[in-house]
């Protein structure tokens, strides 16, 4: 079933677009692709999820408010922005 809250969806090598969610939300990571993916923050330690090809997994969004540049460790040419508002 699609995920109840703010998502992001990682299919055909690249991430859904930005995503804009509240202080400390729940996020869900979905990977459709067959491969082990990454949703890791540019900024040192504001989080870092990895999800295994065709799987699921969570974060939670930072508490403070701004654009969080993210990115794939495992494919650095994948990037994405975390609004928090």
């Amino acid at each position: 079933p699609p995920p109840s809250g703010p998502a992001i969806t990682i299919a055909g090598m690249g991430f859904s677009g930005s995503l804009t969610v509240p202080p400390g939300a729940t996020v869900t990571v979905v990977n459709d692709d067959e491969v082990e993916h990454s949703v890791t923050s540019r900024t040192k330690d504001l989080f870092d999820v990895h999800v295994e090809g065709k799987k699921r997994a969570t974060f939670t969004a930072p508490s403070e408010p701004g654009d969080y540049a993210f990115y794939c460790i495992y494919h650095p040419a994948m990037t994405g922005t975390l609004t928090v508002s």
